[in-house]
């Protein structure tokens, strides 16, 4: 990430990282790059038990499942609860190819370390599967 990425903040809510995250990776066309950089940076401890380090963010958006995230041609949150210091949301993402596919994230507040206090990714999956 460069300086003037956006980064975890208290700040920052639901709606924020999301539309950070879809920003970057709609700019990602070249192929796993920065917008996975900025959503390895916005993944809870979770996220990276679950997937693992950068490169291994980077191989799981080289897969059907994840891939039309990359240089989409449009996304829409189409809903977004907030729970106490839960959200999830249902994000409709117009991939390059033209394809509707849709995706529900999950995000929470952090409650310890680097990101205490900050809204991170928690988990993302395709329609049809679960968190």
């Amino acid at each position: 990430m460069t300086s003037t990425d956006p980064v975890p903040a208290p700040g920052l809510d639901p709606d924020g990282v999301l539309r950070s995250v879809l920003e970057a990776l709609r700019e990602d066309t070249s192929g796993p790059g920065e917008g996975v950089r900025r959503v390895y940076g916005f993944a809870s401890d979770r996220m990276r038990a679950g997937l693992g380090d950068e490169t291994a963010f980077a191989r799981a958006f080289r897969t059907t499942l994840y891939a039309p995230l990359l240089g989409h041609a449009e996304a829409r949150v189409e809903a977004l609860e907030r729970r106490g210091d839960a959200a999830r949301a249902t994000v409709r993402v117009r991939a390059a190819d033209g394809a509707s596919i849709r995706f529900t994230v999950a995000l929470a507040r952090a409650r310890h370390g680097d990101g205490t206090g900050c809204w991170l990714l928690s988990g993302l999956a395709r329609e049809g599967v679960d968190l």
